[in-house]
């Protein structure tokens, strides 16, 4: 056998280490993906329906009629969202300062709350305008992406703070 004969060895390029495809998403990419599934959520039995009127950097808006021809405007802001329950409560919420600002059509002040119920059997009775319990395995993905969003909204240390 020639030496021109011998069989050639390629080898495949490796990876590169830094390649990582569970990479943390955004601040962004986390409100979005919780604000399409609060969209597609949306609560509501028969006369009264919530209504989904927007959604942008985390501002989540419906409406619900209050009586013919007069709504509330619920936002939520997925910004303030700072906490949530523990991890052993079977009452999944969150927490966050005027977290849920609910005012009635044409009024400049309504009603703020800082507890929003996203599952679960709602023992404080907080706003809960989604249907997220009946599925167990969103509940999951969305307690996940909400604690990835509390990380993004923590508070900072200051740098002539000590703790």
């Amino acid at each position: 056998m020639g030496v021109n004969a011998q069989k050639k060895i390629t080898s495949k390029p490796a990876k590169p280490a830094t390649e990582n495809k569970t990479a943390k998403p955004t601040k962004q990419e986390t409100m979005d993906w919780i604000g399409g599934k609060m969209k597609e959520n949306l609560a509501g039995k028969l006369g009264d329906f919530r209504h989904f009127v927007s959604y942008s950097n985390g501002i989540f808006v419906y409406k619900k009629e209050m009586k013919m021809n007069e709504w509330y405007f619920t936002t939520i802001d997925l910004n303030t969202v700072k906490g949530m329950n523990d991890e052993y409560s079977k009452d999944f919420y969150v927490t966050g300062k005027k977290l849920v600002n609910t005012v009635l059509e044409a009024n400049e002040y309504g009603t703020e709350q800082d507890f929003l119920s996203i599952s679960g059997p709602n023992y404080n009775d907080y706003a809960a305008p989604f249907s997220f319990t009946a599925d167990q395995a969103l509940v999951e993905r969305l307690k996940k992406a909400f604690a990835t969003l509390i990380e993004y909204n923590a508070t900072k240390k200051g740098s002539n703070e000590k703790f």
